[in-house]
């Protein structure tokens, strides 16, 4: 009767084989890095594609070519330019009925009223409608403001001292011959007092060849 084998125990791996099996691990691996681009396999030209440093999409404020189009452009000076108010709007005066006519004319009192000596200051004239003929009715000459330290506010009605004319008026300011410019005001107003004309502003001076001042009104509407 043969006796039965014993089974024999399973050899141990070699070192060859552990590493031809070490050596398809490293195969697949490289394959797979090879495939997908990984590691040191990535294609040159996905690196190319891969700027380390990318340029800016719009131009930057201070690049030279930026500088070069920004002069190029023509400046229009109305879009740089603040627009303010140069003219300032002022109320346009009212036009009263009467008007000054011509220019305050200077002369010696002598030649109206010699009897007055030269310490004195005259200032008469006319008044006229629009046709030129004399006023005398429902109107009075103002004469207001300050001389040598003292309130002037005096009325005179035309038509009282007839050497001036048919609407004559006179006013006579014993020791006002002085230098002034801008303190005496003549005005022509109706029965209430109420404004005919704008308030003119009189020149006097320290002189006897001035010290009457022909000061006429004209009608103009």
């Amino acid at each position: 009767m043969a006796t039965p084998r014993r089974p024999e125990p399973p050899k141990k791996m070699g070192l060859l084989g552990f590493l031809f099996i070490l050596g398809i691990i490293g195969g697949i691996v490289w394959l797979g890095m090879l495939i997908f681009e990984l590691g040191p396999y990535q294609s040159e030209v996905s690196a190319m594609m891969t700027p380390t440093d990318p340029l800016p999409l719009f131009p930057s404020p201070t690049s030279t070519f930026w500088e070069t189009e920004e002069s190029a452009l023509p400046t229009n000076p109305a879009t740089q330019q603040t627009l303010t108010p140069t003219v300032t709007l002022t109320p346009t005066p009212e036009i009263l009925p009467f008007i000054l006519f011509d220019e305050p004319e200077f002369m010696n009192s002598a030649w109206f009223r010699p009897q007055l000596g030269c310490d004195w200051l005259v200032i008469a004239g006319q008044v006229w409608d629009l046709r030129g003929d004399a006023v005398t009715d429902s109107v009075s000459v103002y004469l207001f403001g300050e001389l040598n330290g003292y309130a002037v506010d005096e009325f005179r009605l035309p038509g009282t001292e007839k050497a001036y004319g048919e609407s004559g008026y006179e006013f006579a300011l014993e020791g006002f011959v002085v230098d002034s410019e801008d303190s005496l005001y003549i005005q022509l107003v109706d029965a209430n007092n109420l404004p005919l004309s704008h308030p003119y502003l009189l020149q006097t001076f320290n002189d006897c060849q001035k010290n009457l001042i022909l000061v006429n009104f004209k009608q103009v509407r």
